[in-house]
């Protein structure tokens, strides 16, 4: 259970770090109404994959990132993570 702790974790960290680096300091939801969150979940994305190896790892990260913004973003994955999820 740890380690899913430490993937919300590391993805949260993430996209606090990647919305100070865009200079955008404002919360999700006006994110989302403001067009943001794409260009914050991409630079997210583009680190990901750039930074680690495990493709569950980059999935599960993914997911968490996307989830951080608004719960039903799609990352055109088939895999289910909701049994790995910690609420």
């Amino acid at each position: 259970m740890n380690a899913y702790f430490e993937k919300s974790i590391s993805a949260y960290k993430l996209v606090n770090q990647v919305t100070k680096s865009l200079e955008i300091d404002e919360a999700p939801e006006i994110s989302v109404q403001n067009g943001n969150v794409q260009k914050i979940i991409s630079v997210c994305f583009r680190f990901i994959e750039d930074n680690y190896e495990s493709k569950n790892t980059r999935e599960l990260l993914k997911y968490y990132v996307a989830h951080s913004f608004f719960e039903d973003y799609d990352l055109e994955s088939s895999e289910d993570y909701a049994d790995k999820l910690v609420n």
